[in-house]
């Protein structure tokens, strides 16, 4: 679960005059949100037999745990999901130390008064710069101006990139029918931890063995539907059930034999097939 995520979100509401209520919000959010992820992960592992269950409780070891938990699917159908759950928490352990130090080099140019702070009325955005900056503080000017910018920001991209494989891989093992919508949810906002606690109590399944028992589920009801459908009126019995022959007239019954006599041909004597006529041709020689 990416901390720095939380740093960015936390900047919003706060200011560096006030940086001591800046890093006590992000740290009680975090801390929630991830005490529901290590929960849920404990829970998971416990159920499905994973050993070294207490790495779901060790921030950024606890994404590589993400990968052990969802190991019953893989990534593009090849790549074990463990290892995507490495890369991820290695990005993570960058993209949290390059925060730190990005965000302390912030406050000690801010502290300095070295900070300038316009609003830029074309642009309708608030630039910030560094003047005024003593030598000591060289490293800091570098890293306002170019570590986030050209550096952390590509190291967040990869890392998103390894987010949505792995989570997708994990809701696909514990809730398929939701996996798009959650891990979507997980990437946009920090609160993959909630997701995690919510379907915690949800059976690993492989997503192949989750199509194939959804394709057999549609086609039983299906064949349910086709039933009273199709054999039945809306009666709920079948039109043809008394087995008449319908290759018979309307005058016979089960087994084919007259019900009742049919009437006269009127044109019996021109040649009719009625009872008693002359069957013979009237024009025959």
């Amino acid at each position: 679960m990416d901390f720095s995520r939380y740093i960015i979100a936390a900047s919003y509401f706060v200011t560096n005059k006030f940086w001591w209520l800046y890093i006590l919000f992000i740290s009680l959010f975090f801390a929630v949100v991830f005490v529901l992820q290590a929960i849920a992960l404990y829970t998971i592992a416990s159920r499905e037999g994973y050993k070294n269950k207490w790495l779901a409780f060790i921030p950024i070891v606890s994404t590589y745990y993400i990968g052990v938990c969802a190991q019953k699917n893989k990534v593009f159908n090849k790549v074990d999901t463990r290892i995507i759950g490495l890369i991820a928490a290695v990005l993570e352990l960058l993209l949290v130390s390059g925060s730190i130090v990005y965000y302390v080099a912030s406050v000690s140019l801010a502290s300095a008064g070295c900070l300038d702070i316009k609003f830029n009325e074309m642009t309708n955005l608030i630039e910030v710069s560094a003047v005024g900056v003593p030598q000591y503080l060289g490293w800091a000017v570098w890293c306002f101006e170019y570590l986030y910018d050209y550096i952390l920001s590509w190291f967040n991209l990869v890392f998103m990139l390894a987010q949505v494989l792995l989570l997708s891989a994990f809701f696909q093992t514990y809730a398929s029918r939701r996996y798009f919508v959650f891990t979507l949810a997980s990437v946009i906002v920090p609160v993959q931890g909630i997701i995690f606690f919510v379907i915690r109590k949800n059976k690993g399944l492989s997503y192949r063995d989750f199509m194939r028992i959804e394709q057999e589920r549609r086609y039983r009801t299906y064949q349910q539907y086709q039933q009273q459908n199709f054999n039945q009126n809306p009666y709920n019995q079948n039109p043809y059930a008394n087995n008449r022959n319908m290759n018979n007239g309307p005058y016979a019954d089960n087994g084919g034999q007259p019900r009742q006599t049919p009437p006269d041909d009127p044109f019996a004597e021109f040649g009719g097939s009625g009872n008693g006529a002359d069957n013979s041709d009237p024009f025959e020689n």
